[in-house]
């Protein structure tokens, strides 16, 4: 069948359609510049947004892995500050108290003074002698000293410090070994109880009157105890007591019964 005559008028149109719908679908080069662009800022933010999330990444291990490191350490750590503690104040086994020593603070502060009976009672009879040559007191005021005597818990003496015939004040040498002596370690573990008492009991013998006699042991007993405060801080109760002439010491030699006693006394 042959093909109809296209007309011209009509020819043109269709040709002038087609080149329109190409140039519309022609895409402008500014277009691909712009979506060059934008496709150029997204790779970039894909980049920095994956390098951050690949930072905190590597951030989260290096944290779990140091964190067992620290806990490793600090245990130790501890160990070591309670272990220097520990040394400190608890006492070691080697430094425990032996058996049948005593571990109370009064029975440190106040430590038997004879650990023999005999002995024990033997002190305690001549301390009873003491209270009965002192003339100046009545029955009933020897009854109650005997009393005190018989509850006390021991009897110590210290020292005896002799004097020559008129004389009162004992002599520097003299005082400066009765502190020797109170400074000795037994001697200052005992006194650091402070109820027990330094008892200065001085004597004379038996020249002359009675009541000079009785004066001249007080002043003796007072002028040791004084100079004995003088070099010594004590707590303890200081206490003298004259005994007047005496043959307590020896009743041949009378130069033997002018001295003093010092008597540390517990309660």
């Amino acid at each position: 069948m042959p093909k109809e005559p296209i007309d011209p008028a009509e020819q043109s149109i269709g040709d002038g359609f087609q080149k329109l719908v190409q140039r519309k679908r022609k895409t402008p080069s500014g277009v691909w510049v712009i979506v060059g662009l934008a496709i150029f800022f997204a790779v970039v933010a894909f980049g920095i947004a994956g390098f951050i999330a690949v930072q905190a990444v590597l951030e989260k291990r290096h944290s779990a892995n140091a964190s067992p490191a620290a806990a490793s350490v600090t245990p130790s750590a501890t160990a070591e500050a309670g272990s220097t503690v520990a040394e400190a104040e608890s006492p070691k086994k080697t430094e425990t108290p032996k058996a049948g020593a005593s571990g109370s603070a009064s029975a440190q502060n106040s430590p038997p003074v004879k650990s023999d009976a005999k002995e024990e009672e033997d002190t305690r009879k001549e301390v009873l002698t003491r209270v009965d040559l002192m003339h100046n007191l009545s029955e009933k005021e020897k009854d109650q000293l005997y009393a005190q005597i018989e509850r006390a818990r021991g009897f110590t003496k210290i020292a005896l410090i002799p004097f020559q015939s008129g004389r009162t004040a004992p002599g520097s040498a003299q005082i400066d070994d009765l502190v020797k002596r109170i400074q000795d370690p037994e001697v200052q573990k005992l006194l650091s109880d402070p109820t027990v008492a330094l008892i200065f009991v001085g004597y004379a013998d038996t020249q002359g009157d009675a009541a000079g006699n009785l004066e001249i042991s007080r002043t003796r007993a007072e002028s040791v105890q004084k100079m004995v405060s003088g070099r010594l801080k004590l707590a303890n109760l200081l206490h003298s007591v004259g005994m007047g002439g005496q043959e307590l010491f020896d009743k041949t030699n009378r130069d033997k019964n002018r001295v003093v006693e010092v008597w540390a006394v517990q309660p």
